[in-house]
């Protein structure tokens, strides 16, 4: 097994649990490529996924008119990285790049300083709709997360390979993550922190507690994410080391 397997095994998973959602709607292809509509309107939350197979011309007419006017990514990955050729020539230019990271069991903790929070596993419904309208608005969307958002956050609750997890301070939430057990690894999604607790040791504290839970579930030895640009430099800091980069490609401008 390679970290690079470990992370497109995670994602897969992820991605496919999320398909199979009664709020979601997916087509699959031969060799492992499928789609996922998760119902709510942002690029990132609707993929169309093809890690290990070659897609021409007419594979990308068949996901035009699955997603027709809803926004999505189609990430390139190293093995179909000869195919962007005809991502290009139908419009889906390439808008944005994840960075794939690995942090090992053997990787040090950085034992920086940071503020006590509380990291809880979220068991309830009124407590997945809290985390919902947290993680909506620590992306930096303003209050009030739709209902498509909602209704996925809840069947991802109610998956047995999911632990949503909210961080709060004096009851107050703060920030958000999921973690996602799959055979290889545990995948890191949604992390993020509100604003206003941004550049106050506010995401150390999360991660450390984050990885302390991640080493729980049988004894997995790689944690994975997936990194926008920003958050580079933190997950570096944090012993997370880079695997390879992941071209997204969309027709929506926006993507993040």
């Amino acid at each position: 097994m390679t970290w690079d397997k470990a992370a497109v095994e995670n994602m897969s998973f992820t991605l496919s649990a999320m398909a199979a959602l009664e709020t979601s709607r997916t087509l699959s292809f031969d060799k492992g490529g499928f789609l996922l509509a998760t119902g709510t309107n942002a690029a990132s939350e609707n993929w169309a996924f093809f890690p290990s197979c070659s897609f021409g011309e007419k594979t990308i007419e068949q996901v035009s008119s699955f997603f027709q006017d809803l926004p999505f990514v189609w990430p390139v990955f190293p093995e179909t990285v000869s195919c962007r050729r005809h991502l290009e020539k139908a419009g889906l230019r390439e808008r944005g790049e994840l960075l794939v990271m690995v942090r090992a069991k053997s990787s040090p903790d950085q034992n920086k300083k940071s503020p006590h929070l509380d990291v809880e596993k979220i068991t309830d419904a009124s407590g997945v709709s809290i985390w919902a309208e947290t993680a909506w608005q620590a992306f930096d969307s303003p209050p009030g997360a739709p209902e498509p958002f909602l209704n996925l956050a809840h069947g991802l609750q109610n998956h047995g390979g999911f632990f949503l997890l909210l961080a709060k301070r004096d009851g107050s939430p703060v920030g958000t993550a999921m973690l996602s057990i799959s055979k290889m690894s545990v995948g890191i999604y949604y992390f993020a922190v509100l604003r206003e607790e941004r550049r106050k040791g506010t995401g150390d504290a999360m991660m450390d507690a984050i990885l302390r839970l991640a080493r729980e579930p049988l004894g997995h030895c790689a944690v994975t994410l997936q990194s926008t640009p920003s958050g580079v430099l933190f997950y570096t800091a944090r012993g997370f080391e880079p695997l390879f980069k992941l071209p997204l490609h969309s027709r929506s401008p926006e993507i993040f």
